[in-house]
């Protein structure tokens, strides 16, 4: 599904009846808003679809805090389009349906004309096929990475600024066949995520001539996971390929580790939590190492770490902070480009704002002030965000990327490389680069 202008605009929706079109312009007249419909002179208000509660609640206050960074830097620099950004909170708690009614709410009841969110791939499927594909609304999603979101029928209208699983299951995968592991079993979340990566990371394991003994799905917030443990280790696999989120993994880790002579595990992205290994006790996991994508510090990442510790005090060590911040730039760039603050004009420039050829746009305050001078003077843009280049395909996908390898290493989560990702060739080549 093309997310070009002239796809966006064929695919906005038409069955409107004199009597809904009477309700939506009465309030535009009168300054207000309706249903994600902005009128020209308000703010942009922009939605967060975050889980500061539920499986992945020790990302959600962090994404937050990285999304009001953006905000406020791009206030500080003047706004959008001579408006200030607000920013809506939404809880997703990890779960689906909530994600789904929050979308409907802020959309609905709140306005907004675009979202941030969610941050698992199981929450923003539907949530951009149900609720924001039918109603025209951008979604941006940091960190949902399930290579199915390139197909969703979305309607055009679902983005991300982080690099599809197939890219870390091709790194997980290598990771283990480079430890001299010969045979691996899977333990992942039974959701679009989990199956994404489970997938991805089979197919080139086998393919390298590795052998994957067992794949187990598992439900998420179970109060235990003793017969998905038994049935995953059953054929003792040289390495357990763990890919779930921290709130489930802190139940079925301890079980493991009280279990006895566990495999070597290799842990995804969902499970890099400095708040699960100070529970279980560090020492369980020393030298276990695992995936998440992000690349290699530049001048833009470190920009950002500043800003964000001067802000909220040094980060934990979650993932996909620096792509909840570009997401935020990207929607302001798109707005700003349009002349219009309303999700249809936002959702015409995305890919424009986000992609060379244009005038390289950086975040920060002055890196917003000089986007905006470089558009007033008709110049495109392209921005290059802490996260890294944020060239989106025609499927609103990042394809050019990398995956951080990181270990735990006594009290501290420590990088110890980069692997940059090529996803426009017919196969994924991951390549270190640090």
């Amino acid at each position: 599904m093309s997310r070009t202008r002239a796809h966006a605009a064929a695919t906005r929706p038409r069955r409107w009846r004199f009597g809904a079109a009477l309700m939506l312009i009465v309030p535009l007249l009168l300054g207000a808003s309706l249903g994600g419909v902005r009128a020209q002179d308000e703010p942009l208000r922009i939605g967060t679809l975050f889980p500061i509660t539920g499986d992945l609640s020790d990302f959600g206050p962090a994404f937050f805090n990285s999304a009001e960074l953006a905000v406020n830097q791009i206030n500080e620099g003047g706004g959008v389009n001579g408006q200030p950004v607000e920013l809506i909170p939404g809880d997703t708690a990890t779960s689906p349906q909530q994600a789904v009614e929050e979308a409907r709410r802020l959309i609905e009841i709140e306005g907004v004309s675009a979202l941030v969110g969610p941050a698992g791939s199981g929450e923003a499927l539907p949530v951009a096929e149900s609720v924001a594909g039918p109603a025209g609304v951008p979604v941006i999603s940091p960190s949902a990475t399930s290579p199915a979101l390139s197909v969703a029928n979305d309607n055009g209208v679902f983005f991300r600024t982080t690099i599809s699983d197939a890219a870390q299951g091709v790194v997980i995968a290598d990771l283990a066949l480079e430890q001299g592991y010969a045979t691996a079993c899977v333990l992942y979340v039974n959701n679009a995520y989990g199956q994404g990566l489970n997938d991805a990371f089979a197919e080139r394991f086998t393919a390298e001539g590795g052998e994957v003994t067992a794949q187990v799905p598992h439900e998420q917030e179970q109060a235990s996971y003793a017969s998905e443990l038994a049935t995953c280790t059953a054929d003792n696999p040289d390495v357990m390929i763990a890919i779930g989120y921290p709130e489930s993994g802190g139940v079925f880790l301890r079980e493991l580790i009280e279990a006895g002579d566990p495999p070597a595990l290799l842990l995804s992205d969902g499970l890099l939590s400095e708040d699960l290994f100070a529970e279980l006790g560090w020492e369980s996991f020393a030298g276990t190492i695992g995936t998440a994508a992000g690349g290699a510090e530049s001048e833009a990442s470190t920009a950002y770490t500043d800003a964000y510790t001067d802000a909220y005090g040094e980060a934990q060590a979650v993932p996909y902070l620096r792509e909840v911040y570009d997401a935020v730039f990207l929607i302001a760039a798109a707005a700003q480009a349009a002349g219009a603050n309303d999700a249809a004009s936002i959702l015409g420039e995305l890919q424009a704002v986000a992609s060379a050829p244009g005038t390289v746009l950086a975040g920060g305050v002055e890196g917003w002030q000089a986007a905006t001078e470089a558009l007033a003077a008709g110049e495109d843009v392209d921005y290059e965000g802490a996260s890294g280049p944020v060239d989106l395909d025609e499927n609103g996908d990042v394809v050019l990327g990398a995956i951080r390898v990181w270990s735990v290493e006594g009290e501290e989560i420590v990088d110890i490389e980069t692997r940059e990702i090529d996803l426009t060739g017919a196969a994924a080549e991951a390549t270190p680069t640090s």
